[in-house]
Protein backbone atom coordinates (compact mmCIF):
# COMPACT_ATOMS: atom_id res chain seq x y z
CA UNK A 1 0.00 0.00 0.00
CA UNK A 2 1.43 3.36 -0.99
CA UNK A 3 2.49 6.01 1.51
CA UNK A 4 0.36 9.13 2.01
CA UNK A 5 1.90 12.23 0.45
CA UNK A 6 2.11 13.89 3.88
CA UNK A 7 1.89 12.64 7.44
CA UNK A 8 -1.70 13.02 8.59
CA UNK A 9 -2.80 12.39 12.14
CA UNK A 10 -5.35 9.84 13.32
CA UNK A 11 -7.00 9.75 16.78
CA UNK A 12 -7.74 6.15 17.80
CA UNK A 13 -10.27 5.79 20.64
CA UNK A 14 -10.79 2.29 22.05
CA UNK A 15 -10.88 0.86 25.58
CA UNK A 16 -8.84 -2.16 24.46
CA UNK A 17 -5.10 -1.49 24.53
CA UNK A 18 -4.61 -4.48 22.24
CA UNK A 19 -6.96 -2.98 19.61
CA UNK A 20 -5.18 0.37 20.02
CA UNK A 21 -1.81 -1.27 19.31
CA UNK A 22 -3.14 -3.20 16.28
CA UNK A 23 -4.68 -0.09 14.72
CA UNK A 24 -1.70 2.10 15.60
CA UNK A 25 0.78 -0.36 14.07
CA UNK A 26 -1.24 -0.72 10.86
CA UNK A 27 -1.76 3.02 10.33
CA UNK A 28 1.83 3.96 11.20
CA UNK A 29 3.02 1.35 8.69
CA UNK A 30 1.38 3.36 5.91
CA UNK A 31 2.69 6.69 7.14
CA UNK A 32 0.05 8.13 9.46
CA UNK A 33 0.74 9.69 12.87
CA UNK A 34 -1.46 7.99 15.50
CA UNK A 35 -2.64 9.20 18.96
CA UNK A 36 -4.44 6.58 21.11
CA UNK A 37 -7.01 7.15 23.89
CA UNK A 38 -8.85 4.69 26.15
CA UNK A 39 -12.34 6.24 26.23
CA UNK A 40 -14.42 8.99 24.69
CA UNK A 41 -14.08 11.44 27.58
CA UNK A 42 -10.29 11.25 27.51
CA UNK A 43 -10.26 11.74 23.74
CA UNK A 44 -12.67 14.68 23.75
CA UNK A 45 -10.71 16.38 26.53
CA UNK A 46 -7.53 15.97 24.50
CA UNK A 47 -9.06 17.83 21.56
CA UNK A 48 -9.06 21.05 23.60
CA UNK A 49 -5.28 21.02 24.05
CA UNK A 50 -4.14 19.43 20.78
CA UNK A 51 -2.29 22.00 18.68
CA UNK A 52 -3.78 20.61 15.46
CA UNK A 53 -7.01 18.63 15.25
CA UNK A 54 -6.70 15.09 13.91
CA UNK A 55 -7.47 14.42 10.26
CA UNK A 56 -9.71 11.50 11.26
CA UNK A 57 -11.01 9.76 14.41
CA UNK A 58 -11.73 6.06 14.86
CA UNK A 59 -14.25 5.47 17.66
CA UNK A 60 -15.21 2.27 19.43
CA UNK A 61 -18.91 2.28 20.41
CA UNK A 62 -18.91 0.42 23.73
CA UNK A 63 -16.52 2.24 26.11
CA UNK A 64 -16.72 3.30 29.79
CA UNK A 65 -17.37 6.91 30.90
CA UNK A 66 -18.32 8.12 27.40
CA UNK A 67 -19.17 5.69 24.61
CA UNK A 68 -18.46 6.30 20.92
CA UNK A 69 -21.85 7.73 20.06
CA UNK A 70 -21.76 10.13 23.03
CA UNK A 71 -18.23 11.19 22.07
CA UNK A 72 -19.27 11.84 18.49
CA UNK A 73 -22.32 13.83 19.62
CA UNK A 74 -20.09 15.90 21.90
CA UNK A 75 -17.63 16.47 19.05
CA UNK A 76 -20.36 17.66 16.68
CA UNK A 77 -21.77 20.06 19.30
CA UNK A 78 -18.33 21.56 19.88
CA UNK A 79 -17.78 21.92 16.13
CA UNK A 80 -21.09 23.77 15.83
CA UNK A 81 -19.92 26.07 18.65
CA UNK A 82 -16.80 26.93 16.66
CA UNK A 83 -14.25 24.33 17.72
CA UNK A 84 -11.48 24.30 15.08
CA UNK A 85 -13.22 27.14 13.20
CA UNK A 86 -9.93 29.04 13.09
CA UNK A 87 -8.36 26.05 11.32
CA UNK A 88 -10.61 26.59 8.30
CA UNK A 89 -11.87 23.00 8.21
CA UNK A 90 -15.19 21.20 8.28
CA UNK A 91 -16.32 18.40 10.61
CA UNK A 92 -13.68 15.81 11.46
CA UNK A 93 -14.40 12.52 9.67
CA UNK A 94 -15.26 9.68 12.06
CA UNK A 95 -15.05 5.91 11.55
CA UNK A 96 -16.81 3.64 14.07
CA UNK A 97 -14.94 0.42 14.92
CA UNK A 98 -17.07 -1.97 16.94
CA UNK A 99 -18.18 -5.55 17.48
CA UNK A 100 -21.72 -4.23 17.86
CA UNK A 101 -22.40 -4.09 14.11
CA UNK A 102 -26.13 -3.56 13.51
CA UNK A 103 -28.14 -1.59 10.96
CA UNK A 104 -29.47 0.53 13.83
CA UNK A 105 -25.94 1.44 14.94
CA UNK A 106 -24.82 2.10 11.38
CA UNK A 107 -27.75 4.46 10.84
CA UNK A 108 -27.10 6.23 14.10
CA UNK A 109 -23.47 6.59 13.14
CA UNK A 110 -24.47 8.04 9.79
CA UNK A 111 -26.73 10.60 11.47
CA UNK A 112 -23.64 11.77 13.41
CA UNK A 113 -21.59 12.18 10.25
CA UNK A 114 -19.73 8.87 10.37
CA UNK A 115 -18.25 7.82 7.03
CA UNK A 116 -17.80 4.11 7.68
CA UNK A 117 -18.46 1.32 10.15
CA UNK A 118 -15.77 -1.33 10.61
CA UNK A 119 -16.91 -4.49 12.31
CA UNK A 120 -14.73 -6.32 14.83
CA UNK A 121 -12.94 -8.60 14.37
CA UNK A 122 -11.36 -6.90 11.37
CA UNK A 123 -8.66 -8.35 9.16
CA UNK A 124 -5.18 -7.08 8.28
CA UNK A 125 -5.41 -3.98 6.09
CA UNK A 126 -9.11 -3.29 6.81
CA UNK A 127 -8.43 -0.24 8.99
CA UNK A 128 -5.81 1.35 6.74
CA UNK A 129 -7.99 0.72 3.67
CA UNK A 130 -10.97 2.43 5.33
CA UNK A 131 -8.86 5.40 6.45
CA UNK A 132 -7.29 5.76 3.01
CA UNK A 133 -10.74 5.64 1.42
CA UNK A 134 -11.61 8.79 3.37
CA UNK A 135 -8.32 10.69 3.33
CA UNK A 136 -6.92 9.49 0.01
CA UNK A 137 -9.88 8.57 -2.21
CA UNK A 138 -9.35 6.61 -5.41
CA UNK A 139 -10.17 8.19 -8.74
CA UNK A 140 -13.08 5.99 -9.81
CA UNK A 141 -15.10 9.04 -10.81
CA UNK A 142 -12.32 11.53 -11.45
CA UNK A 143 -13.62 14.67 -13.14
CA UNK A 144 -17.21 14.19 -11.96
CA UNK A 145 -18.95 16.67 -9.65
CA UNK A 146 -21.93 16.59 -7.29
CA UNK A 147 -23.93 19.48 -5.86
CA UNK A 148 -24.90 18.71 -2.24
CA UNK A 149 -27.84 20.74 -0.90
CA UNK A 150 -28.81 20.46 2.77
CA UNK A 151 -29.43 22.98 5.56
CA UNK A 152 -27.18 20.94 7.89
CA UNK A 153 -23.46 21.65 7.49
CA UNK A 154 -22.62 18.30 9.10
CA UNK A 155 -24.76 16.39 6.60
CA UNK A 156 -23.31 18.35 3.67
CA UNK A 157 -19.78 17.60 4.79
CA UNK A 158 -20.55 13.95 5.43
CA UNK A 159 -22.20 13.44 2.03
CA UNK A 160 -19.41 15.44 0.42
CA UNK A 161 -16.81 13.14 1.93
CA UNK A 162 -18.70 10.14 0.57
CA UNK A 163 -18.53 11.78 -2.86
CA UNK A 164 -14.81 12.48 -2.39
CA UNK A 165 -14.27 8.89 -1.29
CA UNK A 166 -15.42 7.80 -4.75
CA UNK A 167 -12.93 10.13 -6.43
CA UNK A 168 -15.41 12.85 -7.39
CA UNK A 169 -15.56 16.48 -6.32
CA UNK A 170 -18.49 18.37 -4.84
CA UNK A 171 -19.81 21.84 -4.16
CA UNK A 172 -22.46 22.65 -1.58
CA UNK A 173 -25.42 24.90 -0.84
CA UNK A 174 -27.41 25.26 2.37
CA UNK A 175 -30.81 25.83 0.75
CA UNK A 176 -32.65 25.54 -2.55
CA UNK A 177 -32.33 29.21 -3.44
CA UNK A 178 -28.55 29.14 -3.13
CA UNK A 179 -28.42 25.86 -5.05
CA UNK A 180 -30.55 27.29 -7.88
CA UNK A 181 -28.05 30.09 -8.35
CA UNK A 182 -25.22 27.56 -8.56
CA UNK A 183 -27.16 25.50 -11.10
CA UNK A 184 -27.78 28.60 -13.22
CA UNK A 185 -24.07 29.43 -13.15
CA UNK A 186 -22.52 26.01 -13.79
CA UNK A 187 -25.08 23.36 -14.67
CA UNK A 188 -22.70 21.91 -17.27
CA UNK A 189 -20.14 21.17 -14.55
CA UNK A 190 -22.50 19.19 -12.29
CA UNK A 191 -23.13 15.45 -12.74
CA UNK A 192 -25.38 14.69 -9.75
CA UNK A 193 -27.69 16.72 -7.52
CA UNK A 194 -28.02 15.38 -3.95
CA UNK A 195 -30.73 17.39 -2.23
CA UNK A 196 -32.67 17.43 1.05
CA UNK A 197 -36.45 17.77 0.82
CA UNK A 198 -37.22 20.15 3.70
CA UNK A 199 -35.09 23.32 3.67
CA UNK A 200 -35.61 27.03 4.36
CA UNK A 201 -36.20 29.55 1.53
CA UNK A 202 -36.72 26.87 -1.14
CA UNK A 203 -37.59 23.19 -0.62
CA UNK A 204 -35.97 20.41 -2.56
CA UNK A 205 -38.97 19.62 -4.78
CA UNK A 206 -39.24 23.27 -5.86
CA UNK A 207 -35.53 23.33 -6.69
CA UNK A 208 -35.83 20.21 -8.85
CA UNK A 209 -38.84 21.66 -10.69
CA UNK A 210 -36.71 24.68 -11.62
CA UNK A 211 -33.90 22.34 -12.63
CA UNK A 212 -36.09 20.33 -15.00
CA UNK A 213 -37.06 23.52 -16.87
CA UNK A 214 -33.42 24.46 -17.54
CA UNK A 215 -31.75 23.63 -20.82
CA UNK A 216 -29.88 20.40 -20.09
CA UNK A 217 -31.47 20.11 -16.65
CA UNK A 218 -33.90 17.35 -17.59
CA UNK A 219 -31.10 14.77 -17.75
CA UNK A 220 -29.27 15.62 -14.53
CA UNK A 221 -29.88 12.88 -11.90
CA UNK A 222 -31.43 14.21 -8.68
CA UNK A 223 -31.08 12.06 -5.53
CA UNK A 224 -33.29 13.16 -2.63
CA UNK A 225 -31.96 12.40 0.87
CA UNK A 226 -34.55 13.28 3.48
CA UNK A 227 -36.00 12.37 6.84
CA UNK A 228 -39.44 12.96 5.33
CA UNK A 229 -41.07 9.54 5.21
CA UNK A 230 -44.64 10.66 4.53
CA UNK A 231 -46.06 9.13 1.34
CA UNK A 232 -47.35 12.53 0.19
CA UNK A 233 -43.87 14.08 0.54
CA UNK A 234 -42.23 11.19 -1.29
CA UNK A 235 -44.73 11.50 -4.13
CA UNK A 236 -44.00 15.23 -4.33
CA UNK A 237 -40.31 14.46 -4.70
CA UNK A 238 -40.89 12.17 -7.67
CA UNK A 239 -43.54 14.41 -9.22
CA UNK A 240 -41.02 17.23 -9.18
CA UNK A 241 -38.56 15.11 -11.16
CA UNK A 242 -36.58 13.13 -8.58
CA UNK A 243 -34.45 10.31 -9.96
CA UNK A 244 -34.06 8.52 -6.64
CA UNK A 245 -34.91 8.82 -2.93
CA UNK A 246 -33.10 7.70 0.21
CA UNK A 247 -34.57 8.19 3.67
CA UNK A 248 -32.47 9.49 6.57
CA UNK A 249 -30.91 8.07 8.62
CA UNK A 250 -29.20 5.59 6.33
CA UNK A 251 -25.88 3.81 6.34
CA UNK A 252 -22.88 5.13 4.44
CA UNK A 253 -22.61 2.06 2.23
CA UNK A 254 -26.18 2.58 1.02
CA UNK A 255 -25.53 6.23 0.19
CA UNK A 256 -22.31 5.39 -1.63
CA UNK A 257 -24.05 2.65 -3.59
CA UNK A 258 -26.74 5.10 -4.75
CA UNK A 259 -24.17 7.75 -5.62
CA UNK A 260 -22.15 5.16 -7.54
CA UNK A 261 -25.19 4.03 -9.54
CA UNK A 262 -26.04 7.58 -10.59
CA UNK A 263 -22.44 8.53 -11.37
CA UNK A 264 -22.09 5.39 -13.48
CA UNK A 265 -25.31 6.16 -15.35
CA UNK A 266 -24.26 9.77 -15.88
CA UNK A 267 -20.82 8.68 -17.04
CA UNK A 268 -22.35 6.22 -19.51
CA UNK A 269 -24.76 8.88 -20.83
CA UNK A 270 -21.95 11.42 -21.33
CA UNK A 271 -19.80 8.82 -23.08
CA UNK A 272 -22.73 7.87 -25.32
CA UNK A 273 -23.34 11.53 -26.18
CA UNK A 274 -19.65 11.98 -26.98
CA UNK A 275 -19.72 8.86 -29.16
CA UNK A 276 -22.77 10.16 -31.02
CA UNK A 277 -21.09 13.55 -31.51
CA UNK A 278 -18.00 11.85 -32.87
CA UNK A 279 -20.06 9.69 -35.22
CA UNK A 280 -21.99 12.75 -36.40
CA UNK A 281 -18.81 14.73 -36.98
CA UNK A 282 -17.28 11.88 -38.92
CA UNK A 283 -20.44 11.72 -41.03
CA UNK A 284 -20.66 15.44 -41.89
CA UNK A 285 -17.14 16.86 -41.46
CA UNK A 286 -13.98 16.39 -43.49
CA UNK A 287 -11.34 15.05 -41.14
CA UNK A 288 -8.43 16.87 -42.80
CA UNK A 289 -9.75 20.42 -43.28
CA UNK A 290 -12.50 20.36 -40.58
CA UNK A 291 -14.88 21.85 -43.15
CA UNK A 292 -18.22 20.18 -43.85
CA UNK A 293 -18.12 17.40 -46.42
CA UNK A 294 -19.96 16.73 -49.68
CA UNK A 295 -22.64 14.67 -47.94
CA UNK A 296 -23.50 17.57 -45.65
CA UNK A 297 -23.60 19.98 -48.62
CA UNK A 298 -26.03 17.80 -50.56
CA UNK A 299 -28.23 17.37 -47.48
CA UNK A 300 -28.39 21.11 -46.76
CA UNK A 301 -28.23 22.79 -50.17
CA UNK A 302 -31.81 21.72 -50.91
CA UNK A 303 -32.93 23.51 -47.75
CA UNK A 304 -30.96 26.66 -48.54
CA UNK A 305 -32.24 26.71 -52.12
CA UNK A 306 -35.89 26.24 -51.05
CA UNK A 307 -35.58 28.97 -48.41
CA UNK A 308 -34.13 31.38 -50.96
CA UNK A 309 -37.00 30.65 -53.39
CA UNK A 310 -39.68 31.14 -50.71
CA UNK A 311 -38.09 34.35 -49.45
CA UNK A 312 -37.30 35.65 -52.94
CA UNK A 313 -33.68 36.09 -51.88
CA UNK A 314 -30.45 35.57 -53.72
CA UNK A 315 -28.22 32.53 -53.27
CA UNK A 316 -24.73 32.27 -54.75
CA UNK A 317 -22.29 29.40 -55.06
CA UNK A 318 -18.50 29.47 -55.44
CA UNK A 319 -16.75 26.36 -56.73
CA UNK A 320 -12.94 26.41 -56.53
CA UNK A 321 -9.99 24.07 -56.60
CA UNK A 322 -6.20 24.17 -56.18
CA UNK A 323 -4.23 24.78 -59.34
CA UNK A 324 -1.94 21.91 -60.38
CA UNK A 325 -2.55 20.10 -57.10
CA UNK A 326 -1.40 16.76 -58.56
CA UNK A 327 1.94 18.37 -59.32
CA UNK A 328 2.14 19.64 -55.72
CA UNK A 329 1.65 16.08 -54.45
CA UNK A 330 4.06 14.56 -56.98
CA UNK A 331 6.91 17.02 -56.37
CA UNK A 332 6.46 17.85 -52.68
CA UNK A 333 4.86 14.67 -51.37
CA UNK A 334 1.40 13.89 -50.03
CA UNK A 335 2.30 15.15 -46.55
CA UNK A 336 2.86 18.65 -47.92
CA UNK A 337 -0.30 18.27 -49.99
CA UNK A 338 -2.29 17.51 -46.83
CA UNK A 339 -0.69 20.53 -45.19
CA UNK A 340 -1.89 22.74 -48.08
CA UNK A 341 -5.42 21.37 -47.75
CA UNK A 342 -5.47 21.98 -43.98
CA UNK A 343 -4.24 25.56 -44.39
CA UNK A 344 -6.77 26.21 -47.14
CA UNK A 345 -9.55 24.93 -44.87
CA UNK A 346 -8.38 27.31 -42.13
CA UNK A 347 -8.26 30.27 -44.55
CA UNK A 348 -11.79 29.53 -45.73
CA UNK A 349 -13.15 29.37 -42.16
CA UNK A 350 -11.40 32.61 -41.24
CA UNK A 351 -12.86 34.56 -44.17
CA UNK A 352 -16.43 33.38 -44.70
CA UNK A 353 -19.39 34.85 -42.84
CA UNK A 354 -21.22 33.01 -40.07
CA UNK A 355 -24.17 32.20 -42.34
CA UNK A 356 -22.08 30.83 -45.22
CA UNK A 357 -21.48 27.13 -45.78
CA UNK A 358 -17.95 25.99 -46.66
CA UNK A 359 -17.37 22.43 -47.87
CA UNK A 360 -14.52 20.25 -49.04
CA UNK A 361 -16.29 18.74 -52.01
CA UNK A 362 -13.63 16.14 -52.67
CA UNK A 363 -9.90 15.96 -53.37
CA UNK A 364 -8.73 19.53 -53.98
CA UNK A 365 -12.25 20.85 -54.74
CA UNK A 366 -14.13 23.21 -52.44
CA UNK A 367 -17.59 24.82 -52.42
CA UNK A 368 -18.83 27.93 -50.63
CA UNK A 369 -22.59 28.58 -50.48
CA UNK A 370 -23.49 32.21 -49.74
CA UNK A 371 -27.14 32.92 -48.79
CA UNK A 372 -28.59 36.43 -49.24
CA UNK A 373 -25.60 37.45 -51.36
CA UNK A 374 -25.87 38.90 -54.87
CA UNK A 375 -23.60 37.89 -57.72
CA UNK A 376 -21.44 41.02 -57.53
CA UNK A 377 -20.74 40.59 -53.81
CA UNK A 378 -19.99 36.88 -54.21
CA UNK A 379 -17.54 37.63 -57.04
CA UNK A 380 -15.82 40.32 -54.95
CA UNK A 381 -15.45 37.90 -52.06
CA UNK A 382 -14.09 35.19 -54.41
CA UNK A 383 -11.51 37.56 -55.90
CA UNK A 384 -10.41 38.75 -52.46
CA UNK A 385 -10.07 35.15 -51.29
CA UNK A 386 -8.06 34.26 -54.41
CA UNK A 387 -5.55 37.00 -53.53
CA UNK A 388 -5.37 35.81 -49.91
CA UNK A 389 -4.37 32.32 -51.06
CA UNK A 390 -1.95 33.65 -53.67
CA UNK A 391 -0.17 35.82 -51.09
CA UNK A 392 -0.08 33.21 -48.33
CA UNK A 393 3.30 31.61 -47.59
CA UNK A 394 2.72 27.86 -47.72
CA UNK A 395 5.68 26.53 -45.76
CA UNK A 396 5.62 23.49 -43.48
CA UNK A 397 9.13 23.90 -42.08
CA UNK A 398 10.89 21.90 -44.78
CA UNK A 399 9.13 22.85 -48.02
CA UNK A 400 7.95 26.24 -49.27
CA UNK A 401 5.82 26.51 -52.40
CA UNK A 402 3.36 29.09 -53.83
CA UNK A 403 -0.23 27.89 -54.17
CA UNK A 404 -3.04 29.39 -56.26
CA UNK A 405 -6.69 28.60 -56.81
CA UNK A 406 -9.23 28.97 -59.63
CA UNK A 407 -12.85 29.87 -58.88
CA UNK A 408 -16.24 29.77 -60.56
CA UNK A 409 -19.30 31.69 -59.35
CA UNK A 410 -23.01 31.10 -60.02
CA UNK A 411 -26.22 32.83 -58.90
CA UNK A 412 -29.74 31.54 -58.34
CA UNK A 413 -31.48 34.65 -59.67
CA UNK A 414 -28.98 35.96 -62.22
CA UNK A 415 -28.51 32.57 -63.85
CA UNK A 416 -32.04 31.26 -63.24
CA UNK A 417 -30.91 28.06 -61.56
CA UNK A 418 -33.77 25.56 -61.51
CA UNK A 419 -32.48 23.64 -58.50
CA UNK A 420 -29.51 23.02 -56.21
CA UNK A 421 -27.88 20.68 -58.73
CA UNK A 422 -27.97 23.29 -61.50
CA UNK A 423 -26.58 25.98 -59.17
CA UNK A 424 -23.61 23.71 -58.41
CA UNK A 425 -23.25 22.75 -62.06
CA UNK A 426 -23.19 26.41 -63.18
CA UNK A 427 -20.42 27.19 -60.65
CA UNK A 428 -18.46 24.12 -61.80
CA UNK A 429 -18.74 25.21 -65.44
CA UNK A 430 -17.50 28.68 -64.50
CA UNK A 431 -14.55 27.08 -62.69
CA UNK A 432 -13.73 25.14 -65.84
CA UNK A 433 -13.68 28.40 -67.80
CA UNK A 434 -11.29 29.95 -65.26
CA UNK A 435 -8.91 27.01 -65.60
CA UNK A 436 -9.13 27.10 -69.39
CA UNK A 437 -8.27 30.80 -69.29
CA UNK A 438 -5.00 30.16 -67.49
CA UNK A 439 -5.88 29.40 -63.81
CA UNK A 440 -5.37 31.60 -60.72
CA UNK A 441 -8.46 33.61 -61.60
CA UNK A 442 -12.21 33.83 -61.08
CA UNK A 443 -14.90 33.34 -63.70
CA UNK A 444 -18.64 34.00 -63.55
CA UNK A 445 -21.03 31.56 -65.18
CA UNK A 446 -22.28 32.60 -68.57
CA UNK A 447 -25.41 31.16 -70.09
Amino acid sequence: MSQPEKSMSIMVVDDSTMIQKIIKRELEAVGYTVHCFGDGMEAMSALSWMEDPPDLITLDIDMPKMDGFMACEYLRRKEEEGLFADKGRGPIPVLFVSANDTIKNRRRGFSLGSLNFIAKPFGPGDISAAVNDVLRPLGRFDGMNALVVDDSAVVRQMIGRCVNKMGAAYCEAENGKEALQLLNEKLDEIDLLIVDFTMPQMKGDELVRHLRKMEGGARLPALFVSAAGDTHDILNMFRSGATDYLQKPFITEELQARIGVHFEARKYMLELEELNRNLYERAVYDGLTRLHNKRYLLDNLDRSFSLAIRSDEELCCIFFDIDFFKKVNDTCGHQFGDYVLRILGTLVKENIRSGDLAVRYGGEEFVIVMPRTNLSSAAKFGERFRRIVEEYSFEDGTIKRPVTISLGVSSLQEHEATGPASLLEFADQALYRAKEAGRNQLAIYQR
